[in-house]
């Protein structure tokens, strides 16, 4: 079965002027330039601008709440990438969360291609976080004139279960028990959360304990989804491009990025909205 198109939606023509005096900032820099945005009043101007004409709002959360759980977004000037991203970002949720020295915070740069990197495989974004983000939204940085539109798959959790023999049962263990999450981070405060509770997580390496030698009820549930996951012959594509961003919900979703042995040039700008390295959104200020 081949892949399924992500939906599109155009950033507003009405978001020009904006965009035009957003903050210029460096990628590594794009969490405080939408603080400077905030001051400088231009997310204000964004946000009055959608109250006043919300099609665009309520067209990006529906989109987001259909089918594909993401959606891409285009606009007519490259230079606008960082200020898209991170203005979508703003007014989907919750952008305040601070760097944390180990698990680092909203804003990541992302290389493409090389052997055995895990974003080639299906996961989820910020498993080791206290609240892993809601959204995530990436843009180009840099592309690689060798490589011809690279897709990034999302393959909604709906999907998995639905093609998933003995869901039901695996399912039910998989939101009853704890699994430790920060393994890798010893120097951390541990943290325990389900695999699918809430907000689900998925990253294969860190749950090699737990499968290899946990509880019998969790290793096997775990096996299941793994199978499950691998064996998904139904998701969604979408091209990251100049003037091209792609939002996705990370708390319906897994995704990944292209199948590209070889390192390459190309470089993805990654924000992510609505969560948390170290402490819960609500007590984040």
């Amino acid at each position: 079965m081949p892949p399924l198109s992500v939906p599109h939606l155009p950033v507003p023509a009405r978001w020009a002027r904006t965009l035009d005096d957003w903050p210029a900032q460096a990628p590594s820099q794009l969490a405080e330039g939408l603080d400077t945005a905030r001051r400088s009043g231009r997310l204000d101007e964004l946000r009055r601008a959608d109250e006043q004409y919300p099609d665009f709002t309520a067209s990006l959360r529906s989109a987001l709440a259909g089918s594909a759980r993401s959606v891409t977004l285009s606009f007519s000037e490259s230079r606008w990438t960082l200020a898209v991203v991170s203005a979508v970002g703003a007014l989907l949720g919750h952008v305040h969360h601070p760097v944390d020295p180990t698990l680092g915070g909203s804003v990541s740069e992302v290389p493409t291609g090389g052997a055995d990197r895990y974003e080639q495989n299906w996961h989820t974004d910020s498993t080791p976080w206290v609240t892993p983000n809601r959204w995530t939204i990436l843009g180009l940085l840099r592309a690689d004139p060798a490589l011809h539109e690279p897709a990034t798959g999302v393959l909604p959790w709906d999907e998995v279960d639905a093609s998933w023999p003995g869901a039901a049962e695996a399912l039910d263990v998989l939101r009853d028990h704890d699994v430790a999450w920060r393994l890798r981070y010893p120097e951390l405060a541990q943290l325990r959360a389900p695999v699918r509770g809430v907000v689900p997580r998925w990253f294969r390496p860190a749950l090699d304990e737990v499968i290899d030698g946990g509880p019998p009820a969790v290793s096997l549930a775990c096996r299941s989804l793994e199978r499950a996951v691998d064996g998904a012959t139904r998701w969604y594509e979408a091209v990251v491009a100049p003037s091209r961003v792609l939002v996705f919900d990370n708390y319906a979703a897994l995704h990944r990025g292209p199948a590209i042995k070889e390192p390459s040039a190309r470089t993805l700008l990654r924000f992510k909205a609505g969560g948390s390295p170290g402490r819960p959104v609500a007590e984040s200020g």
